[in-house]
């Protein structure tokens, strides 16, 4: 993985402004994964992708993450600390598992069917695929749908295979496990309530959410020393942080 410079990041973060949390963490891999193209990240599995984006956040921003959530009874606020090492799992190191591993083709074995139901994990281009669901459940369908390549009978077309509940949630919970690296959650207690609860963390939006401040801080440097000493954008960019916020401290005495 390359680190990327402060003008990549800036230049990811203009191109996904306008762009879902899904396609923002791809415009961030776009700028750190050198040896894979664009189709490449978008048929990397959600697992793996995470994994990437939690390695770029450490290089970025360091290990500890700092987040915050609403309690869903009263509405207070419940703070918690998070290790970015600590939130990756052993599987989907990003020195792990291979990627032919990763896109190899799984098989399902359910009662009362012959064959078995042969599927992939699902990626990114999934994940842009539902965008357009009316709610969660229909969101879930068309993902369990997509990544359904055989479901053991006569059927080819993915929105007529014949899946009932049953084994789409038995699908459901075989990718959880095949791909644990997807299924982050964090414990919360209610400092107020005591209410306990325990929501998804979607890496790609929190990444996002710390990008979008530091880029707004960036530009903000950026303006206060091209007006103190006339560089260029591209010169500014080009210092490293330390001298830049010693340039800073100098505008401020």
């Amino acid at each position: 993985m390359h680190t990327p410079t402060a003008s990549e990041l800036l230049q990811a973060w203009e191109r996904g402004a306008e762009s879902s949390a899904a396609a923002r963490g791809l415009w961030l891999l776009d700028a750190s994964c050198e040896d894979l193209d664009a189709q490449a990240l978008l048929a990397l599995p959600l697992g793996r992708r995470d994994a990437l984006l939690l390695e770029l956040r450490k290089r970025l921003f360091g290990r500890c993450m700092h987040g915050v959530a609403c309690c869903p009874a009263c509405g207070a606020t419940a703070e918690v600390d998070l290790d970015v090492d600590a939130l990756r799992q052993e599987a989907q190191a990003s020195d792990g598992t291979s990627m032919t591993e990763e896109r190899e083709i799984r098989e399902l074995h359910v009662d009362g069917r012959e064959e078995p139901i042969r599927y992939r994990l699902p990626d990114s281009r999934d994940l842009l695929a539902m965008q357009a669901s009316e709610d969660a459940a229909s969101a879930r369908r068309l993902l369990i749908r997509r990544c359904v390549i055989d479901a053991g009978n006569e059927a080819s077309e993915a929105d007529a295979l014949p899946l009932s509940d049953a084994v789409e949630l038995a699908l459901a919970r075989a990718m959880a496990e095949a791909d644990p690296q997807t299924d982050l959650s964090l414990a919360f207690t209610c400092p107020d309530c005591r209410q306990q609860w325990e929501p998804a963390f979607d890496v790609a939006r929190f990444l996002w959410q710390e990008l979008h401040a530091w880029a707004l801080r960036l530009l903000r440097d950026v303006d206060t020393l091209a007006r103190s000493y006339h560089w260029s954008e591209a010169e500014i960019l080009a210092m490293s942080p330390r001298r830049r916020q010693a340039y800073l401290e100098q505008c401020v005495s």
